[in-house]
């Protein structure tokens, strides 16, 4: 996985957001999982549209925050995304 690849959020998750953050639930396993304010911005781009690059920029630019250091960090967290299911490459 790299900037390019491009993520959807899976038929099998489902979520909600509240106060800002949203908890994810995994529908195979009932596990669930909160995301932050970022991490949630992030989970709202995940339509397979966007590159994790374009996520990256866009985040970056709303939260006056490095590019680099947001790249790094939605990188990490769609590898963790992916190997738990809840989001798939298009």
């Amino acid at each position: 996985m790299d900037v390019t690849t491009r993520l959807r959020r899976s038929a099998q998750a489902t979520y909600e957001i509240i106060e800002g953050e949203a908890t994810v639930i995994d529908l195979r396993t009932g596990v669930y999982y909160t995301l932050n304010e970022v991490g949630t911005a992030f989970w709202n781009m995940l339509d397979g549209t966007k590159t994790i690059a374009d996520c990256a920029a866009a985040i970056a630019a709303e939260y006056n925050a490095p590019l680099e250091v947001v790249t790094a960090d939605l990188l990490e967290i769609s590898a963790d995304l992916v190997n738990e299911g809840l989001v798939e490459k298009v």
